[in-house]
């Protein structure tokens, strides 16, 4: 009788045995399935306020590249030196220590590549959205905590910029709504919307003026006025950027694109914060994304994002999902091998009289090796076909999981570095519209050679046991056991 025929009749003569290593090495086969078809998952998203409101993109700082820049100027500027170049600025005080900073040329967004992309074809509007700059309010007073020390605050209000304010972040998400008055366009110059707080406070109305100037400069800077053309109730308060009650709410003040530089003492030298733009047509989304990447424009300076913050990069090719799916795959053959490996030794040391027939009548450790490891590629086969079968569902289970989960994680973060509330008007939650799951030739043929590997060296590994033992000893437990 073969090895082959010796191995078929172990296996059915062991069917509690055999039937345990199938489910083991089923469920692993699955799951590596799983992991390799992860690799090249195509995730389709969805956001029910993109059919809501329109579909849109922002364009914000990369902070890597940020970093990336700032360690090139320094370099520029030399080790030890005291200087700036580029917007960064770096001094050694007297006490030795050393002090960075940038200004706005530095920190904003470049005018010209927005101007790029609004030009991009499909896109119907878009805005451009300044940093909150604090500045100091001249003719009328701010709102403040009377019992809170203020010898920290800058003692101003914040100014935020729109070059079309409909498409501010706080008012898509319906945060504040303006009753009085309107609201600010493209081609307004020198005018703002306050909060119907401040305007109680102050008894300002619309057609107002109010005048500001730089806060590190009461004195002597130069005052700019700002005409009152609206005024807006909060539905929910906005989350403040910053501490201090020049970031509260209430002292919130939307302007045109232009007027808080100069009221801050920078005209000319803008801080532009986020662009967004705005697609004509939902269903041309992904196409227009398409173009807007091929512009013509420092993209290593930009974080492209979807109009719920998700990085354009899940939306498309999810590469986290593949690093998951890295991770998956050496969890699932680190442990399948570890499992397979007490399963085998417990398996020789129930066969101790077996194999201690085989090397009486003169079978080699070798061949007694070989008829294991034929044992298990047999279940591993069968196992490793039925898992085939049944891989696409499977990965696409998998792949849901973990596609949903890592949507769920990058909302969270979205939410806390925007710094905004949600609101019930225009916030819809991200769906998966589609994971589309592969199971091609490559993947089959991957899984396989790991399948393999693991059964290999499961069995190499616990055939270590019959190998080291010399042919009496196995002989003498074998007699001990019949003794027993």
């Amino acid at each position: 009788m073969n090895l082959f025929q010796l191995s078929i009749r172990s296996v059915i003569r062991k069917p509690v045995k055999s039937i345990l290593l199938f489910l083991i090495v089923l469920i692993s086969a699955g799951f590596i399935y799983a992991g390799w078809a992860c690799q090249n998952a195509s995730v389709q998203t969805q956001n029910s306020s993109k059919q809501a409101v329109g579909a849109s993109f922002r364009l914000e700082e990369n902070e890597a590249n940020r970093h990336e820049r700032i360690e090139a100027l320094s370099k520029e500027i030399g080790v030890n030196e005291s200087g700036n170049a580029g917007g960064y600025s770096q001094k050694q005080l007297p006490t030795g220590e050393w002090i960075t900073w940038t200004d706005n040329s530095f920190e904003t967004l470049l005018r010209e590549d927005i101007e790029k992309l609004s030009k991009v074809e499909g896109i119907s509007d878009y805005n451009i959205t300044t940093a909150n700059t604090v500045v100091n309010p001249v003719n009328f007073e701010r709102i403040e905590d009377k019992d809170v020390d203020q010898s920290n605050d800058q003692l101003g209000v914040s100014l935020r910029g729109n070059y079309n304010m409909q498409y501010d972040f706080d008012v898509q998400k319906g945060n504040i709504v303006i009753e009085d008055g309107r609201i600010i366009t493209p081609g307004d110059q020198n005018v703002c919307v306050i909060s119907r707080e401040l305007a109680n406070l102050n008894q300002l109305q619309v057609g107002g003026e109010l005048q500001f100037n730089n806060w590190e400069d009461r004195e002597n800077s130069e005052i700019y006025s700002a005409t009152i053309v609206g005024i807006y109730d909060t539905i929910q308060k906005i989350t403040p950027i910053m501490t201090g009650d020049s970031y509260r709410w209430e002292n919130i003040i939307f302007t045109d694109l232009d007027f808080p530089e100069k009221a801050e003492g920078n005209e000319g030298n803008p801080l532009y914060q986020y662009a967004t733009f705005w697609v004509r047509d939902v269903n041309e989304y992904e196409t227009v994304k398409d173009r807007m990447k091929k512009a013509d424009i420092t993209w290593e300076r930009y974080d492209f994002l979807d109009n719920t913050g998700m990085s354009d990069t899940m939306a498309e090719n999810f590469n986290d999902l593949s690093q998951m799916s890295i991770l998956m795959l050496a969890l699932v053959m680190v442990s399948s091998v570890l499992i397979l490996l007490f399963v085998f030794l417990f398996w020789l040391k129930n066969r101790v009289h077996e194999i201690g027939i085989l090397l009486s009548v003169g079978r080699t450790k070798t061949k007694i090796l070989m008829q294991l490891l034929i044992e298990g590629l047999l279940i591993g086969a069968l196992s490793f076909g039925i898992a085939t079968i049944a891989a696409p569902t499977v990965s696409k289970g998998v792949a849901n999981y973990l596609v949903g989960y890592q949507m769920q994680i990058e909302e969270e973060k979205t939410a806390a570095d925007e710094g905004m509330v949600s609101s019930t008007v225009n916030d819809g939650e991200t769906e998966i519209v589609e994971v589309k799951i592969h199971v091609d030739g490559k993947i089959v043929a991957s899984t396989a050679v790991s399948v393999l590997g693991i059964i290999i060296i499961s069995i190499l590994g616990s055939g270590i046991y019959v190998v080291v033992q010399k042919p009496k000893d196995i002989l003498r437990q074998m007699n001990d056991l019949s003794e027993s």
